[in-house]
């Protein structure tokens, strides 16, 4: 099969509205320039301003000998972090939750160092419990990693320093949505933002059920990283680990519906997953300058979100957004009216 086969286009009078199609057609080429020199085995890429799709683009294969479309269905790593932080945010909304409040006090397990971590520490990576090495048992599981949480001992005092949390941190959100509203995370998810919204492509973790349902549709990371090997590995097939801020499967098209929904101050097609103001809130820039222990440079965030230059040189400082592992970026540029949602099987190497 010809891995440059393409699906989809650009959409729509993209002149309109300040774009040039000719620019459209660049990028096209450049993707399919990049898939014929390997960089990437297939990518999909969505763009669209003011609210209007202008490029809804596949290239290349979702898995060998497979076609990737449009509404092919890839694993987005820590791009999937947003859903879970706007959850959050309609728990802050509704008066259930205060950002200031400890996790112990909703979680009584949660300790070793880390009581006086606050919802609003984990959200901007400064609660002190990175995990970033940690090593995953065999098999996974939910309870297992919660456990070996709540047991992890304090990298710093929480608060005093920042560090990235790729897995730890949202594991956490995602048990006080449950404590707090009953539902699990990936429910939670479906019932109040995915299924509202249409991202009826989208969901937290995948199951075998769905895999077979996706037939030909099932995209799968084909990055082979010592590194990330046994993540990557357990993430591209069904298991006993849901990860709030790690395990989303979804299309850049409904990637576009989320961000569209943001970049509208909460609300698409007469459906609204959260106030302006708490949307505001949680997309402005809390965190600035400080180096991240586990990146190693300075990065600027907001709850939830990386604003400006940590999410692309070239954004403007009010942009937010987030990427995954080294394959995906997903973002809203609110000076340009501009979104961009990215995926790729391939995990970029970093020279």
């Amino acid at each position: 099969m010809n891995k440059l086969n393409v699906d989809g286009g650009i959409l729509g009078e993209p002149d309109k509205i300040g774009i040039d199609r000719k620019d459209l057609e660049e990028i096209i080429s450049f993707l399919k320039k990049q898939s014929s020199e390997g960089l990437h085995s297939g990518v999909q890429l969505h763009i669209a301003r003011n609210g209007k799709s202008v490029l809804n683009i596949a290239v290349g294969e979702a898995r060998p000998g497979i076609q990737m479309k449009t509404d092919s269905v890839l694993l987005i790593f820590s791009s999937s972090k947003p859903w879970t932080a706007m959850a959050i945010g309609q728990l802050w909304e509704q008066g259930k939750i205060h950002l200031n409040q400890t996790v112990k006090s909703i979680i009584p397990e949660f300790g070793n160092g880390k009581e006086s971590a606050t919802i609003r520490h984990v959200l901007l990576h400064i609660s002190g419990f990175p995990m970033e090495n940690y090593v995953w048992k065999s098999p996974p599981t939910n309870e297992i990693f919660l456990q070996d949480i709540y047991n992890q001992k304090a990298k710093y005092t929480p608060g005093t320093q920042s560090g990235y949390h790729p897995s730890s941190g949202w594991m956490i959100l995602g048990e006080i949505v449950r404590h707090i509203d009953g539902r699990s995370i990936e429910d939670y998810l479906d019932e109040e933002i995915f299924n509202p919204l249409g991202m009826k492509d989208t969901t937290l973790g995948i199951t075998k059920k769905r895999i077979d349902e996706l037939g030909d549709r099932w995209a799968h990371k084909d990055t082979k990283d010592p590194e990330f090997d046994q993540m990557i590995n357990f993430l591209n097939r069904p298991t006993g680990v849901i990860l709030p801020g790690g395990s989303g499967h979804t299309t850049v098209q409904d990637m576009g519906i989320f961000y569209k929904t943001l970049w509208n101050g909460g609300e698409w097609n007469g459906f609204r997953i959260i106030k302006n103001k708490t949307l505001d809130f949680f997309t402005q820039t809390h965190l600035a300058g400080i180096t991240d222990q586990t990146f190693g440079f300075p990065s600027s965030r907001g709850y939830g979100f990386f604003k400006g230059k940590s999410v692309g040189l070239v954004c403007s400082l009010d942009t937010f957004g987030h990427g995954g592992m080294r394959s995906c970026v997903n973002f809203c540029d609110p000076e340009l009216d501009l979104i961009v949602n990215f995926h790729s099987n391939t995990m970029l190497t970093v020279d």
